[in-house]
């Protein structure tokens, strides 16, 4: 399985290393947001896109597993917005921008400056089968010492 960037917003302490890092690697420009209650906003570059649904200049496009933008086909119609179900996508003026996974820094076989700088582990670049092991692990030590599902 590939690598993805994963989310935990119960981790998340809000102090906005993410954001820091996403604007010095990129010029300035953060494409990551942590929201006041402490949720990091980026990209999960959805195998289902559905802003590459809506997208009808071909400005996003999938490839290897990331949705691609392409700032120069963005009329900034704002479509891909209202469609992001995460709110990961930004207008900087008249044209919309996103997360690319720093893929600059993945060519060098680094890891996303988020996932590298976030010292709470709300954010982490790593295999999804990893990680649903290390969740299952999680979730049957807590069975085994009683602890009740959520939700019952």
């Amino acid at each position: 399985m590939g690598y993805e960037v994963l989310v935990r917003p119960e981790r998340c302490i809000s102090c906005y290393a993410c954001e820091v890092a996403c604007a010095r690697e990129h010029g300035g420009l953060s494409n990551v947001w942590v929201l006041p209650q402490g949720v990091p906003i980026l990209c999960r570059h959805c195998q289902n896109a559905a802003c590459l649904e809506v997208c009808y200049t071909g400005a996003l496009e999938q490839r290897d597993g990331e949705v691609i933008f392409h700032r120069e086909k963005c009329t900034g119609c704002e479509l891909c917005l209202l469609a992001c179900p995460f709110g990961a996508i930004g207008l900087d003026g008249k044209r919309a921008y996103k997360c690319d996974l720093c893929s600059h820094r993945r060519q060098e076989g680094l890891m996303p400056a988020c996932a590298l700088t976030c010292p709470a582990g709300a954010i982490s670049y790593s295999c999804v089968a990893d990680f649903s092991h290390r969740k299952r692990g999680i979730a049957g030590l807590s069975w085994a010492m009683g602890y009740e599902r959520r939700g019952k």
